[in-house]
């Protein structure tokens, strides 16, 4: 899988996978993404924040993911549990959603995992709605610890995770110009 940024003129490619998260939350009996968000200008913001990160199969957009580094103001107020360290710079996970025709092979797990791994930052956070049990199940696979609720949209569960020093991979930027270089032959 390739994890790179996203870019501007993928929006409609990722908002294809955030309507097949919708209607897999909908069918699941889940009210979370029911309102219209996350939409367009939320995604088109996070692209030109340098937050919005998509995982590619075979050149093809299958997963999306926000991260978020700093402080997350609610998540300053943390009820019903604490987090494991109180770091003040931390990468918080927003917006994951992979496409439908790849759900239940790993892909989540990988995407995420790469994130991790490319980031040099050991603090890492999400939260999710109390009835999505699949991202509780993927957060714990993943080594995130329940930490307590949040406010934010309601009720959220949190998450934390304190990456391992044997967690970092070979991770490489590789700029538009570059990509297209190594792919081009004489």
């Amino acid at each position: 899988m390739e994890i790179r940024l996203a870019h501007p003129n993928e929006v409609e490619q990722i908002i294809g996978i955030i309507e097949d998260a919708k209607k897999m939350l909908a069918e699941d009996g889940i009210d979370q993404w029911q309102d219209g968000y996350p939409d367009e200008d939320t995604i088109f913001e996070d692209i030109l924040e340098n937050r919005a990160f998509v995982g590619l199969i075979d050149g093809e957009i299958v997963a999306y993911a926000a991260l978020y580094k700093g402080n997350e103001a609610s998540y300053n107020d943390i009820y019903e549990g604490k987090w494991m360290h109180n770091h003040y710079m931390y990468i918080t996970f927003h917006r994951v959603a992979v496409s439908r025709q790849y759900t239940g092979q790993g892909i989540a797990q990988t995407f995420l995992q790469g994130l991790i791994e490319g980031e040099k930052g050991p603090d890492f956070r999400c939260d999710t709605h109390p009835d999505n049990h699949k991202m509780q199940h993927l957060l714990e696979k993943l080594g995130f610890t329940y930490c307590g609720k949040v406010p934010l949209s309601g009720v959220r569960l949190a998450y934390q995770k304190i990456k391992r020093s044997g967690e970092k991979s070979l991770f490489q930027e590789i700029s538009e110009e570059d990509r297209w270089m190594l792919g081009a032959t004489d």
